[in-house]
Order: C-alpha cells, then sequence, then structure tokens
C-alpha cells in the first residue's frame, strides 16, 4: 500500500500534471496542431475551459475520452464577468469521419446566455447529446467553444433540439452561427477524441426524427443545415 507520503505526492504530480496540460500557453498550439484552427474557428481563444463528466473524467486539450464516459452533461466552469453573458457551442467537425467529413459539423450541444457559471438557468438551443463516432470511423474531435458577449441575445428564431433530435445536428456551421449573432469574442474552449465503443450503438438507438414542434424557429441553413 502506498503511503501517506506516497499518496500526497501522487497528489501533488497528478495536479501539476493537469496543470501543465491546461496551460493557457499552449492552447493556440493544440488548437492549430489537432487542425481546430482553421476547421472549426479562425483563431484559438486565450484560455482553457473547464470540462468535468460525472465519470470523473475531463476535457484535457486533446486527451482520449469514451462515449461511455461522456454520456452525461458535463460541468462546464470559467472565470466569468459579472456583467457579461456566455453562449456554449459543443461540436464534432468529424462526421461521419475526419477522412470524409461530408457532414460537418454535428452539434452536441449549444447553450446561450448564460450568466456566471450557471448553465440550468441559461437559454438552451440544443440539448446535450453524448460523443457517438460511428464504428470504424477512428478518432473524432468534440469540441467546446465559449463566447463572450456583452448583452442577452435573441435565440428566438432557433429551432429547440431535444436530445434525441437528430437531422437539424448535421451541417451545422459554428463559424457561421457566431457570425449570424455577432460572436467575436471566443472566450475560452476545449476538446477531447473519442472512438467508437460500446455505449455507442445505445445512444444513436435514441436519436430520431424531429418532431415539428421543435423544428418551429426556421432553420437557418448558415447554421443549421439539417
Amino acid at each position: 500500500m502506498l503511503g501517506a507520503v506516497s499518496v500526497a505526492l501522487l497528489v501533488v504530480l497528478l495536479e501539476t500534471r493537469g496543470s501543465e496540460i491546461l496551460n493557457d500557453a499552449h492552447i493556440y498550439r493544440s488548437f492549430a496542431s489537432d487542425e481546430i484552427v482553421p476547421e472549426v474557428v479562425d483563431e484559438a481563444p486565450d484560455c482553457w475551459l473547464r470540462v468535468s463528466y460525472k465519470s470523473g473524467r475531463e476535457a484535457e486539450g486533446g486527451n482520449r475520452l469514451t462515449p461511455t464516459q461522456t454520456r452525461s452533461i458535463p460541468s462546464v466552469t470559467f472565470n466569468a464577468n459579472d456583467r457579461s453573458f456566455y453562449s456554449l457551442i459543443m461540436t464534432d467537425p468529424d462526421a461521419p469521419s475526419r477522412d470524409d467529413p461530408k457532414h460537418r459539423e454535428f452539434v452536441h450541444w449549444i447553450v446561450g446566455n448564460i450568466q456566471g457559471n450557471d448553465l440550468e438557468r441559461a437559454d438552451t438551443i440544443v440539448e446535450y447529446f453524448g460523443a457517438a463516432p460511428p464504428k470504424g470511423t477512428g478518432l473524432h474531435r468534440f469540441v467546446f467553444l465559449l463566447y463572450e458577449h456583452s448583452e442577452r441575445l435573441d435565440f428566438a428564431n432557433e429551432p429547440r433540439l431535444s436530445r434525441n433530435c437528430r437531422n437539424p445536428r448535421r451541417y451545422f456551421s459554428t463559424k457561421n452561427f457566431a457570425r449570424k449573432y455577432g460572436l467575436t469574442n471566443l472566450w475560452a474552449g476545449n476538446y477531447f477524441q473519442a472512438l467508437y465503443d460500446d455505449y455507442v450503438p445505445i445512444l444513436q438507438g435514441q436519436l430520431s426524427e424531429c418532431t415539428q414542434t421543435e423544428l418551429t424557429g426556421p432553420r437557418n441553413g448558415t447554421a443549421f443545415g439539417g
């Protein structure tokens, strides 16, 4: 068994490793090396977004997680300005695969008008759907992007997609969505990568055609291509 000193040393090493991985100085290099810049955004954010799952795993700048580990809505934390609002996007640019991204992007989550770190009281536009890379399609990048804006935005004309709603999630464009709402300040970001595992068929089995109620907002082809 590990002694008390050994345990304490292990904790310090793990904390140090985590802080090194999420060192803000590395974010530009990470986003460029994994081609999130320019495929998803034109420029990297200035700092990392903390994304923590109930499984005990976190997004750490391109680390590998599994669909099983990322099945539930994560905790997202960041340094927020009291007078600002924030909007969050989670997207997969590798649909159906990174070699053949003909369905780029597949949007997994959009939450608008966040104040502080309170996502529960924010405006959920697209409900969270976990990582579900199809079998044999290799690694997918799952990218979290947080934009700061000074005023509350009006998302009334966007479709509200439930967790199980499928079609409009495809052909999403982060760049065009940001352009549509004047989201110019990319405040923070993060990402992980995932391969198929045995939980993917369960997730995919939950997807269905969207109801007419969910599609009452006009789908803007520059953002939701569905």
